[in-house]
């Protein structure tokens, strides 16, 4: 979350919490070996919440 004006998209990596930099690696990889059907969508996420999208 960007503070006082700051990107979130401009945060440097060394600046990321240990626990958070080594976790990135494990949730990429977790993502690339899940079928398809595993991953929810914005539109399947949407409907699970009740959120109209338009």
């Amino acid at each position: 979350m960007g503070v006082d004006g700051d990107n979130p998209e401009d945060t440097d990596n060394a600046e990321m919490l240990p626990d958070e930099a080594a976790v990135l690696p494990e949730r990429g990889e977790a993502l690339g070996d899940a079928d398809d059907d595993q991953l929810l969508t914005t539109e399947d996420t949407a409907e699970r919440l009740g959120i109209d999208l338009d």
